[in-house]
């Protein structure tokens, strides 16, 4: 889609909101109103868990559970493919539930952990839809604990599985049971929180008023009313030592929009995997060691890479990334390395002979 000049419109990042959390948390409330803000597509796991109730005789309810996850996976694949943001809710009570959504090409995920503080007011919510279900309240539900004693049981056969290390993916943890914070102050601080990690989301779908655009070819934030403008981040060059291109990808003059991971290797170099193209980047991380890039470890980003006429070729990437409760969004500048010179040095040569 084009802008008003003609000129095609930005990308649009894509964000994976995993909410987690243990039944009667508050997960389905606050993901409501998460949905909302973000408007968005919401995709909860008990509605394909719920829809499972003619198989509950024919198949064990663990494999019925992780065929709802598997369904969940792929409806939200699909909705990242259409390039749509998605809040998907579930317990994600397990680690491969998590790495199942890492999985999700082109994707940032970023995970809102619901923890009661007030167990009093969780046991309260909790037996309270329970005795709705057991009263008739309609079907929804049926598979979920009723009561204290039958959360605590399960909890008790998670054996501590729940806690596990989520590494680098944003977290922000939210207590569900404060009572002067409701679902919607709760859909605002994620906004906020998902905003830091991804802006141009926050002006594509979060802008209610519309007033805000960006410019992708100027790095900067302008507003359509009013002067005011934005401070763009500081730029951090970083080299490209290797080029491993593909070379209709890289003609002279382009302006590829690309989506990919930076993974580095050890603390001296790193790739940046395109996903739009079978193009990888090796690079110098020698500007990211002040933010503690470490070795073995994967971060996504979002971004053009432009291609000058000179052979030289820049890389406006944002790399989403949570040190200490602090957003870095890092524009980096490349230079392609000798080997494209060499290898256009070789073609000159060749037209000559």
């Amino acid at each position: 889609m084009a802008d008003g000049q003609g000129q095609p419109a930005p990308p649009r990042p894509v964000v994976v909101v995993a909410m987690k959390g243990h039944p009667g948390s508050g997960k389905s409330t606050a993901a409501r109103a998460i949905a909302a803000a973000l408007r968005c597509p919401l995709l909860d796991k008990d509605d394909v868990r719920d829809c499972t109730l003619p198989l509950e005789g024919l198949a064990a309810a663990g494999m019925l559970n992780e065929l709802s996850y598997a369904v969940l996976w792929r409806m939200a694949e699909r909705q990242v493919r259409l390039g749509l943001s998605v809040v998907i809710d579930s317990p994600l009570s397990r680690r491969a539930h998590l790495d199942a959504l890492a999985r999700l090409a082109g994707a940032l995920v970023v995970v809102v952990e619901c923890r009661p503080g007030d167990n009093e007011e969780w046991r309260r919510r909790l037996e309270n839809r329970g005795a709705a279900v057991a009263n008739g309240g309609g079907s929804d539900g049926w598979h979920k604990p009723k009561t204290w004693a039958e959360l605590e049981r399960l909890l008790e056969g998670y054996q501590g599985c729940t806690d596990y290390e989520i590494g680098d993916v944003p977290r922000i943890v939210v207590d569900t049971t404060d009572p002067a914070v409701d679902a919607q102050v709760i859909a605002e601080k994620v906004v906020v929180f998902v905003r830091g990690f991804v802006p141009l989301l926050s002006l594509v779908h979060l802008s209610h008023s519309n007033e805000m655009e960006y410019d992708f070819s100027a790095s900067m934030f302008r507003r359509k009313r009013g002067s005011s403008k934005c401070a763009t981040k500081i730029r951090v060059p970083v080299i490209l030592r290797e080029l491993e291109p593909s070379s209709e990808m890289f003609k002279q003059g382009a302006s590829l929009r690309v989506t990919g991971s930076l993974q580095s290797f050890d603390v001296d170099s790193a790739t940046a995997v395109i996903q739009d193209g079978s193009v990888s980047l090796k690079v110098d991380t020698q500007h990211l060691r002040d933010i503690s890039f470490r070795t073995n470890s994967a971060y996504q980003f979002i971004g053009e890479l432009q291609i000058r006429e000179d052979n030289d070729a820049i890389l406006l990437a944002r790399i989403g990334r949570n040190v200490d409760g602090l957003d870095l969004n890092l524009y980096q500048q490349a230079l392609l390395n000798r080997r494209q010179h060499e290898a256009k040095l070789l073609s000159s040569r060749t037209r000559r002979a």
